[in-house]
């Protein structure tokens, strides 16, 4: 006579179906996160003067957006930008390659406006001297930014993030991105090869639940 033990029986099965849904939790919490909406790219109107040349920086991939902005000023010329990304799922930062606009002569300075982790950049307004013959030239940048929730809603940081380099005087209108989008770009305007930056640009995104 064959005995079946159903106590063992009974004991695998609930383990079993117990593993699989909590891996079936685990996958649709993988699947869900934050991305940026590819279809609703926009460009603000330029924070301070539009040049007749341009050049953009982007972020990476499409659930990077900007947090930071890194300016080089050469002999009273902003010629260098660098944008730092943040991660809308995480909280990673990371650096993309320096943009060179014009070139460098002499004197060199940098500084770095940051809104801080787990904020993104919605808003810019720059800084421009007093002085008539170079009073379109950028010498200081601000950055207004928000909070991305789990939602793809966002909500505006308390405090914004300025620069200003030793000629900064005048500040400038600022430019917002459309309700609910972030900065995930940067476009520079120039008048030529040698003015340095006259203007900036933020490239805006709309969030989104995938």
């Amino acid at each position: 006579m064959v005995r079946v033990s159903l106590k063992s029986s009974l004991r695998k099965r609930p383990i079993a179906a117990l593993a699989f849904a909590l891996l079936g939790l685990a996958g649709s919490a993988m699947a869900m996160g934050l991305r940026l909406h590819d279809t609703t790219v926009s460009w603000t109107e330029p924070a301070g003067a539009a040049g007749p040349q341009t050049k953009e920086l982007t972020t990476g991939a499409d659930y990077y957006a900007l947090q930071a902005l890194k300016l080089w000023e050469f002999d009273g010329r902003i010629c260098s930008l660098q944008l730092d990304q943040g991660g809308l799922n995480a909280r990673q930062l990371s650096s993309l390659d320096a943009a060179k606009v014009c070139e460098p002569k002499m004197t060199e300075a940098w500084k770095r406006a940051d809104i801080g982790s787990g904020l993104f950049v919605t808003a810019i307004a720059v800084c421009v001297s007093n002085a008539k013959d170079a009073a379109h030239i950028i010498h200081g940048v601000e950055l207004w930014g928000a909070a991305v929730g789990d939602n793809g809603k966002l909500k505006a940081g308390k405090k914004s993030a300025r620069i200003e380099f030793s000629a900064c005087k005048k500040w400038l209108p600022k430019r917002a991105c459309p309700a609910g989008s972030v900065a995930t770009g940067l476009r520079s305007y120039l008048d030529d090869a040698e003015s340095g930056v006259v203007g900036l640009a933020l490239r805006c995104q709309q969030v989104e639940v995938e």
